[in-house]
């Protein structure tokens, strides 16, 4: 009979808490949802790119070689082992344009003598237009997209129950 008496006490310390608990978690998935875009790997290469030194040509081709590889298998899943004609077919089946025109340009200024530094100039022009328009999505961000984070344990049932019907 004292805990039934006493409830409405406990209930008028305890909403509060609870209140306060919520209030202080959502300010801290705001803050985690802010650190996480402004990690953002768009930024990063971009910010790359831009550093480029192009007052020496093979050196600048090396660098926009190396950045352009790295991106595109964070970005497209692409092996950095493919050479710039393959990638060229693949852009092109995608209907990606300028990546296709980047592989293409990239694939002639590797394998000729050619010096030409206004193909440096629009190489690096097409590699900042690339970064821009093909967002790399971390799986942290990915989640916090979708909203829910016990959608891990949902796949998993799922797979699980898809192995289960396999057998």
């Amino acid at each position: 009979m004292v805990f039934i008496e006493n409830l409405g006490k406990i209930l008028i310390i305890l909403i509060p808490i609870i209140i306060l608990v919520l209030i202080v978690l959502i300010i801290l998935e705001k803050r985690l949802k802010n650190k996480i875009r402004a990690n953002n790997r768009n930024k990063f290469y971009l910010s790359e790119i831009r550093e480029i030194d192009k007052t020496y040509y093979k050196k600048s081709l090396e660098s926009i070689n190396k950045i352009a590889r790295d991106f595109f298998e964070e970005a497209f899943k692409i092996r950095k082992s493919m050479g710039y004609s393959e990638l060229k077919k693949y852009f092109d089946q995608n209907n990606n344009s300028k990546a296709a025109e980047f592989s293409e340009i990239m694939n002639t200024l590797l394998y000729s003598k050619e010096k030409d530094n206004s193909k440096i100039q629009k190489l690096i022009n097409l590699l900042i237009e690339i970064a821009e328009t093909n967002e790399i999505i971390s799986e942290a961000e990915q989640i916090l997209r979708k909203g829910e984070i016990s959608s891990i344990g949902k796949k998993e049932f799922k797979n699980e129950k898809n192995n289960g019907n396999n057998n």
